[in-house]
C-alpha cells in the first residue's frame, strides 16, 4: 500500500487530470443533468442503482440519512428513472432499480464523459497515450480485484 504522502501526491494528480479534462466537456454533460432535472446526488443514486440494492443501503453508501434518501428516491421514482419495489424476502425493505429510461440517461451521461475523455487525450503524444493506457488498464485490473465495497 502506498504511503500517506504518495497517496496524497496521485491524489492530487488525478483531481487535477479530471479538472484538465473538463476543459474538453465542450458543454456535453451538464445540459443532459439540466434537461433531466437531476442534481448531482440523483445521479449518484442513478449510478448506484445500476445494480438494484435497499434504499438503506442506498443512504449507507451516500451517508445520507433514511429521510432525505427516500427524497431523493421519491423524485427519480416520479421523473421514471427508478423504481421501488417490496423485498422479496422482508416486505418492509424497499428496492430500488433503475427503469428503461434511468438506463437511457445513464447511457448518455456515459457517452458525454466518453466523448469528453476521448477529445482531452486526443491531444496526447503517441508514447504518453500509451504508457498511460497501460498504466491505467493495470489500475483499473487492480481496483476490480480489490473490489470497493458495493451495497
Amino acid at each position: 500500500m502506498a504511503n500517506t504522502h504518495g497517496t496524497a501526491r496521485l491524489a492530487q494528480l488525478v483531481l487535477r487530470l479530471m479538472s484538465e479534462m473538463h476543459r474538453f466537456d465542450d458543454g456535453r454533460t451538464l445540459p443532459i443533468l439540466h434537461a433531466s432535472k437531476l442534481t448531482t446526488p440523483q445521479l449518484a443514486v442513478l449510478e448506484l442503482t445500476r445494480t438494484p440494492c435497499t434504499v438503506s443501503a442506498v443512504a449507507d453508501h451516500l451517508r445520507l440519512s433514511r429521510p432525505a434518501t427516500s427524497q431523493l428516491v421519491d423524485k427519480l421514482v416520479r421523473l421514471g428513472l427508478v423504481r421501488r419495489d417490496l423485498g422479496a424476502e422482508d416486505r418492509r425493505e424497499r428496492r430500488v432499480s433503475l427503469t428503461r429510461k434511468g438506463e437511457g440517461l445513464l447511457r448518455k451521461v456515459a457517452a458525454a464523459r466518453a466523448a469528453r475523455f476521448e477529445t482531452s487525450l486526443a491531444t496526447l503524444p503517441p508514447p504518453v497515450a500509451a504508457r498511460l493506457a497501460k498504466v491505467l488498464a493495470e489500475v483499473v485490473e487492480t481496483l476490480a480485484q480489490r473490489g470497493a465495497s458495493t451495497p
